[in-house]
């Protein structure tokens, strides 16, 4: 029952699309096993247009008004896009950059960020109209099990989903961490699918208990009462199992996912290069700071634990900022070095702005543009078109949360991560804007900083451990 999701060509159907523009055979058969379900993720591996795949899907249900929300910084490159691939004759697009615009409800796309339909206003005006299509890319930012404002102005019974004809959601990492981050997204395009679960039987049913933190009542003795806190428990239900059984309820359900592997063998091989950092003075002083005694701690009770579900504070925070300031010199001594040995172009990232303005400075020379959450989404997709389109351009540099979702960056093989992240999806991002489509280099190489022998080095390792049960629930077949 899930071979239509993995599904290399349609048995039946080609989408409508530009006659100027040819869709590759999987990318049909993406579209057909989504006409067979009220509402689809299309979760291809990164790099395998899944944009295209929605367009071609639009393209054929033929809906009077769609709306697409996306990161703020690919609304420019969905507007191109829809103007690549829409069969509509003149069709309109009304890219909502700031609030002051409004939504207009007579253009064939409204395309707003996450961010925007916070905004009261937008999101009323939402509210008052039923579309046809709504198309969620980078879809993972519903992820949050607990429910953030964005998750909830958009899966509430009465939010947006509730005004929608037919709900197509984009990720090639619908779960970045574990499995509980896919349960949003069951719910909402298919709830039987998990047979209508709560959260709760969902956490039960795929996990088993271990040790772990949750946040329990405790006595606080300064306030004299109990409050709400973080604690250390031997009975959480944090050890992933079934995850076989799910992979199957999604695929014949809801989920369309193909890897490159088997719908592009001409890409290049892809490989993550730990790139040793000596550690230097400025280092081991960054390594002493008091938040990695927590670190350390942590990890001994849980290696797998390193994500977003750990209690982060200042002292963690600042030893994290202060180990990628540290590391940064040297990093940028590295891609020098690289680039000098014949890498044409290469694409970096990191997490803090401090670290980021680093690497600019020493890095300029090179011929540089740059990207960070601040950045206007003009701005951002001319330093993608400058990058991709400029040979003098030959660094592209930015935080690795803006840089890792959406962009092709196919011009360079090579992408260094100053910052590795703890969670292993955002890492996996950030090198498949190089591994994809027009990729014609004969290797795809990304290159991790760390610190041997040290916290840091055993924080990726369990890193690559987390992200083997990613592939148990997405990939892996008998």
């Amino acid at each position: 029952m899930t071979d239509a999701s993995r599904a290399t060509s349609p048995d039946f159907y080609r989408a409508p699309h530009p006659s100027a523009w040819a869709p590759m055979p999987y990318q049909y058969a993406g579209v057909e096993y989504a006409l067979g379900r009220d509402h689809c993720l299309i979760g291809d591996e990164p790099g395998l247009g899944k944009t295209i795949q929605a367009l071609l899907l639009d393209n054929t249900i033929k809906p009077e008004r769609t709306l697409v929300v996306c990161p703020a910084s690919l609304i420019l490159n969905w507007e191109r896009e829809i103007w690549r691939w829409s069969t509509k004759t003149n069709v309109s697009t009304y890219p909502v950059l700031t609030s002051k615009a409004g939504v207009n409800t007579k253009s064939d796309f409204a395309i707003m960020s996450y961010n925007m339909i916070l905004n009261p206003s937008i999101r009323n005006a939402l509210l008052d109209e039923m579309w046809d299509h709504v198309i969620l890319d980078e879809a993972h930012k519903l992820k949050d099990p607990k429910g953030n404002k964005t998750t909830t102005t958009i899966l509430a019974r009465d939010g947006i989903q509730s005004r929608a004809g037919r709900v197509t959601m984009l990720s090639g990492t619908i779960l970045p961490n574990q499995p509980i981050e896919v349960y949003n997204a069951a719910r909402l395009l298919n709830w039987d699918c998990i047979d209508r679960m709560s959260q709760e039987d969902f956490r039960n049913h795929y996990y088993s208990e271990g040790e772990g933190w949750s946040r329990a009542k405790v006595w606080d003795d300064e306030k004299g009462g109990y409050k709400f806190d973080l604690v250390w428990s031997r009975g959480v239900r944090n050890q992933p199992r079934n995850l076989r059984e799910l992979q199957a309820r999604l695929r014949k359900n809801i989920m369309v996912r193909r890897l490159k592997l088997q719908v592009l063998p001409q890409l290049p091989p892809k490989r993550w290069h730990f790139v040793p950092v000596q550690a230097d003075a400025a280092i081991r002083k960054a390594l002493a700071l008091p938040g990695w005694n927590e670190v350390a701690k942590l990890y001994e009770l849980d290696p797998g634990n390193f994500d977003g579900s750990i209690p982060i504070d200042g002292e963690v925070s600042t030893a994290r900022r202060e180990l990628g300031e540290a590391k940064a010199p040297q990093a940028a001594a590295y891609i020098a070095e690289i680039l000098a040995e014949g890498v044409h172009k290469v694409v970096v990232g990191a997490w803090h702005k401090s670290v980021l303005e680093i690497l600019r400075g020493k890095l300029e020379k090179f011929g540089l543009v740059y990207l960070d959450g601040t950045t206007s989404s003009r701005k951002k997709q001319a330093a993608v078109d400058s990058f991709n389109g400029d040979p003098a351009v030959r660094v592209i540099l930015g935080q690795t949360a803006v840089l890792g979702e959406g962009w092709t960056l196919a011009v360079a093989s090579d992408v260094v991560n100053a910052e590795p992240d703890w969670v292993p999806g955002k890492n996996e991002q950030l090198i498949d804007r190089v591994h994809r489509i027009g990729q014609e280099a004969d290797s795809v190489t990304g290159h991790m900083l760390v610190v041997p022998d040290t916290i840091d080095e055993r924080i990726l390792a369990s890193v690559i451990k987390k992200d083997l049960h990613i592939h148990e629930t997405l990939d892996a077949q008998d």
